[in-house]
């Protein structure tokens, strides 16, 4: 009888080791399946297990207004399929010393601007820079909305700012319309950070994290997900996301007595969604913000970038996303054609 036992558990064994190599090469892969459920387990088992730049001590730090920016020096932030390193100026950006004095340019956003899981001098802003010649500063935060960004703005030496590019991300609508419905934002207390920086130690990924994923994603599933819910979801942060709500908050705030020129794109993980600045374009509350900026571009970013220009399973722009969104603004009239340096390939 123990010998049936015995059998019995060591069959077991190898079947769950062998389940657990069978999701870490998954979610280790470079590029999708093909096959969408499998594909969407990946991410999901991935994002289950990732580590957040904005919890980590050696890459981040507290702050009463923001809840948090990043550390200025160096870190090696990693999850995954990246290792990358950050290089942080005296602000808490990533970008050089030399940006933060009278930028022309000035990129606001969160993860996807900041270059999660890119390396340093690949974000669209370093390639902004390096091919116009004219001085850009990335304050992109990861997880940051649009209003903690525009807070970051004010912060800001503006003396010589001529352009603001907003990326925007659909997730923007949760902290974006709080701040319209309480009239301020009000930041993470301190003992509030440090429990999140506390819940984010130790994950990572790694072999022996991925089962325990597919384990609830299995339980969530069986208690009552279906694909519909997913669906539901998705509505549920298209309505957060509208772009009456960007448009209120962009439209609302002190843009000085000579606003800049005001450039507007969405990137959301994974490139889901795309119809955003389509509506946004169309809105008869645009009207409203070019009373207040007039020299307004929005770009569609579907237009612009592939599935392929994704992170898998991450869903964070590839270093080719960057350099695509980048080839966009700089090649769409925004910055004039005398500031062209892009090759023909």
């Amino acid at each position: 009888m123990w010998r049936v036992v015995a059998i019995n558990a060591l069959i077991l064994a190898v079947l769950l080791i062998g389940l657990e190599a069978t999701l870490a090469w998954l979610v280790a892969r470079e590029s999708p399946t093909g096959i969408r459920a499998v594909d969407r387990l990946a991410q999901k088992i991935y994002w289950a297990n990732v580590s957040y730049v904005q919890y980590l001590p050696e890459c981040a730090r507290y702050d009463p207004e923001l809840g948090y920016t990043l550390q200025p020096g160096n870190c090696t932030f990693e999850n995954t399929g990246f290792s990358t390193e950050l290089v942080v100026n005296s602000a808490g950006y990533r970008d050089d010393e030399a940006s933060l004095d009278a930028p022309e340019i000035v990129v606001l956003g969160d993860s996807q601007a900041m270059g999660w899981g890119v390396g340093q001098g690949m974000t669209f802003a370093d390639v902004i820079e390096a091919e116009t010649g004219r001085k850009t500063l990335n304050t992109g935060v990861s997880s940051y909305g649009t209003v903690r960004e525009l807070m970051t703005l004010d912060r800001l030496d503006r003396s010589n700012l001529k352009t603001v590019i907003v990326q925007y991300s659909d997730n923007d609508g949760y902290e974006n319309r709080r701040y319209l419905h309480d009239g301020t934002l009000s930041a993470m207390s301190q003992e509030t950070y440090a429990k999140l920086v506390a819940e984010n130690e130790g994950t990572g990924g790694g072999f022996g994290h991925y089962l325990p994923a597919f384990l609830n994603e299995l339980r969530w599933r069986f208690i009552g997900g279906e694909d519909g819910e997913d669906e539901q979801y998705d509505l549920q942060m298209a309505d957060l996301s509208g772009p009456d709500v960007l448009i209120e908050v962009l439209a609302n705030w002190d843009w000085g007595p000579t606003p800049p020129h005001l450039i507007v794109f969405d990137v959301n993980t994974g490139g889901r969604g795309g119809r955003f600045t389509e509506v946004l374009s169309t809105s008869p509350d645009l009207d409203l913000l070019r009373a207040k900026v007039s020299d307004l571009t929005i770009l569609h970013t579907p237009d612009i970038l592939e599935p392929e220009d994704y992170l898998f399973p991450d869903g964070h722009l590839s270093e080719t996303g960057h350099q695509k969104l980048a080839r966009a603004i700089v090649e769409n009239q925004i910055f004039g054609q005398a500031d062209l340096k892009f090759g023909s390939n």
